[in-house]
């Protein structure tokens, strides 16, 4: 009786260092990027984190970086977990390190929601030590401290005081308002990214920007790039003066608007720019938000989606546009002497 032949399937092993390669080449270009979980390149790399350990570190490494993207309240309940010890490979370290952020948990366009913000400061509260660039799509405005019985606004501002690390943020909605006091009430409130020693990039919306503001710029030692999107109080100080006088040090800052409601070439006081930074260390820009042929889009959610974009695409730190100088004053706008 003929002898039968044991054939079996031959597996082919693909070398662990190609796997890597596969894994690189997956990643966008810009480190500051911030994808969505139904882009192509979150889903492989999920895929790569849970099919063995041999691809979990590097794959982990990459999604902390660019593929945390919490854009509901039941996404960010779920990703708690996940920065639990014991939940995953390597004792739950891998996400729990993470570096980047995209948070916009509140939904219903209301702040009004005390589990979410306890789950916002339960999550910066594991990430503090390593989280270095957020973006946030927060209504902070939604409600007001005088409106808040909860204290909802207590636990957000606990939670973002505890980022001492991070060196980028983008608000795209607000000015970061995480303030528990309404302004005629006898306490003062310092601004929580004054809080944030290592901040390098701040990016905010509808920032008053009067004295005071340039007097926490000027204390932020590592702050060198400012995107103010539709910011008030444009007219109201010299803002290198104010700068200079208590700093420096070279900064960049881009005001975000639509080209009409740009600030006009007589409304900003630069009558003194000259004398304040000689050496031009101060680089103010205007940076035009593009609108449709017609322009009869809603200028706050227009400014409010293209930085918001940028931020994702990693690129509203490079966006530039025209530069502004030194000017004398228009005539009957020289202050008195």
């Amino acid at each position: 009786m003929p002898q039968q032949m044991d054939v079996r399937p031959i597996q082919a092993v693909l070398p662990t260092e190609l796997i890597y390669l596969v894994m690189t080449c997956l990643l966008p270009e810009s480190p500051d990027v911030l994808l969505p979980p139904s882009d192509m390149t979150t889903r492989t790399l999920l895929s790569f984190a849970k099919v063995c350990r041999a691809t979990y570190a590097l794959a982990s490494k990459y999604l902390r970086r660019h593929c945390v993207y919490l854009d509901s309240g039941s996404r960010l309940q779920r990703f708690l977990p996940a920065l639990q010890p014991g939940h995953a490979p390597g004792d739950g370290l891998g996400l729990r390190n993470l570096t980047s952020l995209y948070l916009a948990p509140f939904e219903n366009n209301t702040l009004n929601d005390l589990a979410t913000a306890l789950r916002v400061r339960d999550v910066f509260c594991k990430v503090r030590g390593t989280l270095k660039r957020l973006v946030i799509d927060m209504p902070l405005r939604s409600l007001y401290p005088a409106e808040d019985h909860r204290r909802v606004r207590d636990v957000l501002r606990d939670g973002f005081s505890l980022l001492t690390g991070l060196e980028e943020l983008v608000s795209v909605r607000d000015e970061l308002y995480l303030d528990v006091h309404e302004p005629d009430w006898p306490v003062k409130e310092p601004p929580v990214w004054t809080m944030w020693p290592e901040i390098r990039r701040l990016a905010l919306y509808n920032q008053d920007i009067g004295l005071e503001f340039w007097h926490h710029v000027a204390s932020m030692q590592k702050l060198d790039s400012l995107v103010l999107t539709r910011a008030d109080g444009l007219s109201e100080v010299c803002i290198k003066t104010e700068f200079f006088g208590r700093a420096n040090r070279p900064i960049k800052i881009l005001l975000v608007n639509i080209s009409s409601h740009q600030p006009g070439l007589t409304e900003m006081p630069r009558w003194n720019w000259e004398t304040a930074d000689p050496e031009g260390r101060m680089h103010v820009v205007m940076y035009n938000v593009p609108t449709s042929f017609y322009g009869d889009e809603d200028p706050i959610e227009l400014c409010q989606d293209w930085v918001k974009s940028g931020a994702l695409k990693g690129l509203i730190w490079h966006w530039d546009g025209t530069l502004l100088e030194g000017a004398a004053p228009a005539r009957g706008s020289m202050p008195a002497a």
